[in-house]
């Protein structure tokens, strides 16, 4: 490291400033280690945040200032769901934005909507913002995913509560993961809302089909989430099945999608039709024992996907087989995996699948069950073949780390600390059972 590196990481290090920025600015990024632009890409980042924070208390002020608004804010015309309804009350100061931006009066409202929530009632993440703890995508994650409960009138207390819990969890999170997070604590804080709105929902399950360019058409489908998991879990357990490696991923997967609805082949290609081989498919839902007996109306969780209703895991419950997690009461980690259904080595496969739910890499959310199951001390280096030492990979991130330079050291509870190719760590703290990867 030298003296620039140090001098930025001492940027990084401390409050977000003008001065700072300014000095960020100035630096030359060819005098830098390539570990030192790395670290200034972060502190740019951060001052990024602050900058935001400013933006969002002004553009807060420009919807008080505008003739006709209202004192309460612009949050009357605005439905529970979330998402915004154009109104009146925000014609003056969408279009004042709009115009002085130049940029979409849409784009100005989601501005507007968004700094609302942000500065009048999220406080503790706009100061989070401004310090540059969390970046502008998680924030705006925040925000969005706390609308519902915002709009609909929820306890500001139950609102504080899933704020803070989404800042405690920002450090080791990407802005997705905090979005589903907070859509189950949502979820969690109001599940009489949560089963309706899934009810009307799943009144529009459908399946479209329009055309394209060049011969080619779309097929579109919105179902639920745990039948689209097993439709895709099916797939990819065709495409691994492949041996022709001539194709790529998305190319054999749409060619299995032919193949299993229809008993055939894709028509691209001629040759004789192959009879589909049919395979057993394996999907985790996670529920407690009150909901499950109908004691509770919890949210469940799908793995790889976050909350669903209680009515759906207990209709899920009474079709498939079940499998039982003893998990921890304290502390939530997952310390058996029942063996009732499958022998070693496949009970070792499903206890990992279930406590790291996905990939172990930073930021992804590659579903386990569709990953690779790596040791992270190698087999041929002495690595044994237990829980402590096995964890999900996906298919490009084990090989980022047999071939490309990285390095991981596992714990015995899951969580596990990553080392770059420029010796930055980062580190990927244990999935709790109950918590959404």
């Amino acid at each position: 490291m030298n003296f620039l590196d140090h001098r930025v990481s001492e940027i990084k290090a401390a409050r977000p400033s003008a001065q700072n920025l300014t000095e960020l600015t100035s630096l030359s990024c060819y005098e830098l280690t390539p570990d030192g632009r790395v670290e200034l890409l972060a502190a740019l980042e951060k001052h990024l945040s602050w900058l935001t924070s400013h933006i969002n208390q002004v553009t807060y002020l420009i919807s008080l200032d505008q003739p006709g608004a209202q004192s309460a804010g612009a949050f009357e015309g605005y439905g529970a769901s979330g998402g915004a309804i154009t109104s009146d009350l925000n014609d003056q100061e969408r279009e004042e934005i709009a115009a002085a931006l130049r940029i979409s009066p849409n784009s100005a409202q989601h501005r507007i909507d968004t700094a609302n929530l942000l500065v009048h009632h999220l406080p503790e993440t706009t100061r989070a913002l401004a310090e540059g703890s969390i970046s502008t995508a998680h924030a705006n994650a925040i925000a969005r995913e706390s609308a519902p409960l915002i709009y609909g009138g929820a306890d500001k207390s139950v609102i504080a509560k899933i704020e803070a819990k989404a800042l405690s969890s920002a450090e080791f999170s990407t802005p997705n993961q905090i979005a589903v997070a907070i859509r189950k604590a949502v979820a969690q804080a109001s599940p009489q809302d949560f089963e309706e709105k899934f009810i009307s929902a799943r009144e529009e399950r459908r399946v479209i089909c329009y055309p394209e360019r060049d011969g080619m058409s779309t097929i579109s489908a919105l179902l639920t989430a745990p039948d689209a998991r097993l439709i895709m879990r099916s797939l990819e357990k065709r495409i691994a099945e492949s041996k022709d490696l001539s194709k790529s991923a998305d190319q054999r997967r749409a060619d299995a999608f032919v193949e299993l609805l229809t008993g055939e082949e894709a028509s691209h290609e001629g040759g004789e039709k192959s009879t589909p081989k049919k395979s057993a498919m394996t999907i985790n839902v996670i529920v407690d024992l009150p909901t499950l007996l109908g004691l509770a109306d919890n949210p469940a969780e799908l793995s790889g996907y976050g909350a669903i209703p209680a009515s759906l895991a207990r209709e899920l419950a009474n079709s498939y087989p079940w499998r039982r997690f003893i998990t921890d009461p304290i502390s939530g980690e997952l310390l058996e995996c029942g063996r009732e259904k499958y022998q070693p080595p496949q009970a070792l496969t499903e206890f990992i699948n279930a406590r790291d739910k996905t990939c172990r890499f930073p930021g992804c959310r590659r579903a386990a069950e569709l990953s690779d199951i790596d040791h992270a001390i190698p087999w041929d280096d002495g690595g044994q073949t237990n829980p402590a030492n096995l964890g999900a990979l996906c298919r490009r991130h084990h090989r980022l780390k047999t071939h490309g330079g990285w390095k991981i050291i596992s714990n015995p509870d899951g969580s596990c600390t990553w080392t770059s190719p420029y010796g930055r760590e980062y580190f990927v703290p244990v999935r709790l059972i109950h918590d959404v990867a």
